[in-house]
């Protein structure tokens, strides 16, 4: 079986929808409406492609589901809003190869039976935007789209409009806000009524682009690729303290020593590689476990997981504790404040991680504060963000504990800050990621503290500013507040501390 069979990145774009389909073989959209929507469906289950968006459900029984579903109004969905820190390989398929993509949603579209489809990206992808764009007007020429509406949707910069249920929000024009765990997509979809829940299909860029090569080759032929747990190819994005950071496509089930060494050219100079870390929802990865398997279940066999499959490596000289104050203040920051326990958990956490690193702050309860405050984020939660900082976070904190006690005994305030690798681009001619300077400035309530750090768009690195926090709340909660702020001088954030506080004495006694 030639390699190109089921690969989704090629040597080099495809300019044309023409050079796609010659490279290729044949185009798959016309092979699969000869086909009946259960035959098609067959093959998906067949082949046993699992979503690449960090979930890794299986993708024929998401399909098989909505086929199923008594209500007709249907719609599919591609989300393409990309926001795992460490991750880029959305983004880089699309510029590669946007083909795969649109093929797998009007194949999906065809199983489903909808002549709806949406596609969801952030603004800011502005080079993705317009090959997508430029793809779509070629399927258009080509006749594959007659009946059909397929729009563009660009939305917010915000972690979680890549988070299903808020990605549906934002094509209605709301904002990227969860809804109730009780409302997937497959339940209540786009535009859903009490007469009409109108079930959606979302699936990641990665899981569309693969559909194609299954219905050209057949299922078996890509189960002949990867493990029986995680059939086909993953797309790896690599960033970090290595030598060759960028975006790799391998079997699923290589060893990541394989992924790390071979691919991403090990740590630079003569560093080691103390952790790896995959995105911010899932337990860190010590060297110790390098030798497992890049697939779902052997990540979540050793307590972590595959995600999104963007992994960012930490070497020996950076600072842990610095490492985990990053982590904490992404999830805090871009945490939509409606599940409460959620923010005032990471809150917490990345307040208490924060006074480890001011002489006049820090104090001997600080880590476990932000232990607790990790833990206790999800309570109810709409969304997975919180319960990937009760994953991360205590993994970070627990197993650099010494770090984290060298840091209290002597805290550092001019220890260089770590950024987090939220990418904004890929600079082909220096083969290096460039991070997004926004971030650095973004308050908890999504506005920015720096309006001329606002208007960057990204770097290769920098020092991360220091600056206040804010909380995002309802505004009669925070006139009550700021008047009571105003007229009895009291500082709600530091009450709030000072009770936890006093709790963790308590309990220690």
């Amino acid at each position: 079986m030639a390699k190109h069979q089921h690969w989704l990145l090629p040597a080099a774009p495809f300019e044309t929808y023409a050079s796609y389909g010659k490279a290729t073989g044949e185009h798959a959209v016309p092979k699969a409406r000869k086909a009946t929507p259960d035959a098609i469906l067959a093959e998906i289950e067949k082949s046993g492609l699992r979503g690449r968006g960090g979930g890794g459900f299986p993708t024929g029984t998401k399909w098989g589901t909505i086929r199923k579903h008594p209500c007709a109004k249907r719609t599919v969905v591609c989300n393409a809003a990309e926001g795992e820190p460490g991750t880029f390989k959305d983004r880089w398929l699309i510029r590669r190869n946007p083909y795969a993509v649109i093929e797998g949603m009007l194949i999906a579209a065809h199983v489903v039976g909808t002549r709806d489809l949406y596609i969801a990206i952030k603004e800011s992808f502005q080079k993705e935007i317009e090959r997508l764009g430029r793809a779509v007007a070629e399927l258009k020429e080509a006749g594959l789209l007659d009946g059909f509406t397929l729009k563009i949707v660009p939305g917010p910069e915000e972690y979680l409009f890549g988070e299903e249920k808020a990605l549906l929000s934002v094509i209605e024009g709301q904002g990227p806000l969860p809804r109730e765990a009780h409302y997937p997509p497959y339940e209540r979809g786009l535009f859903a009524t009490l007469e009409s829940p109108n079930p959606a299909l979302v699936n990641n860029v990665e899981t569309f682009a693969h559909v194609p090569s299954i219905i050209r080759h057949g299922g078996e032929s890509f189960r002949k690729l990867g493990t029986s747990d995680t059939p086909g190819t993953l797309l790896f994005t690599l960033s970090g303290d290595l030598e060759k950071p960028g975006v790799y496509e391998a079997e699923a089930g290589i060893p990541l020593r394989e992924l790390f060494f071979r691919l991403g050219g090990g740590p630079r100079g003569p560093r080691s590689f103390k952790a790896a870390l995959n995105g911010v929802a899932a337990s860190l990865i010590g060297p110790e476990k390098f030798e497992t398997r890049a697939d779902f279940g052997s990540l979540r066999m050793i307590g972590s997981a595959l995600g999104s499959a963007g992994f960012t490596l930490i070497d020996d000289e950076t600072s842990i504790p610095r490492v985990t104050q990053a982590v904490a203040r992404f999830l805090y920051v871009e945490s939509c404040n409606q599940c409460t326990a959620c923010k005032h958990g990471l809150r917490t956490a990345s307040g208490a991680i924060d006074e480890l690193f001011d002489p006049k702050t820090a104090t001997p309860d600080d880590y476990e504060r932000a232990l607790f405050g990790a833990r206790s984020a999800p309570q109810g939660n709409r969304c997975y963000l919180p319960v990937g900082g009760a994953q991360v976070l205590p993994s970070l904190l627990t197993r650099f504990k010494p770090e984290f006690d060298a840091q209290l005994a002597r805290p550092k305030s001019g220890l260089p800050r770590w950024r987090l690798p939220k990418i904004a681009d890929f600079d082909e001619a220096q083969k290096k990621f460039l991070i997004d300077l926004k971030q650095d400035s973004k308050n908890p309530d999504w506005t920015y503290r720096d309006p001329q750090r606002s208007t960057a768009r990204f770097a290769v690195a920098s020092p991360q500013p220091e600056g206040e926090a804010g909380v995002r709340l309802a505004p009669d909660v925070w006139d009550e507040i700021r008047t009571m702020s105003e007229t009895k001088g009291i500082d709600m954030d530091r009450q709030v501390n000072e009770a936890l506080r006093e709790w963790l004495r308590r309990d220690r006694t």
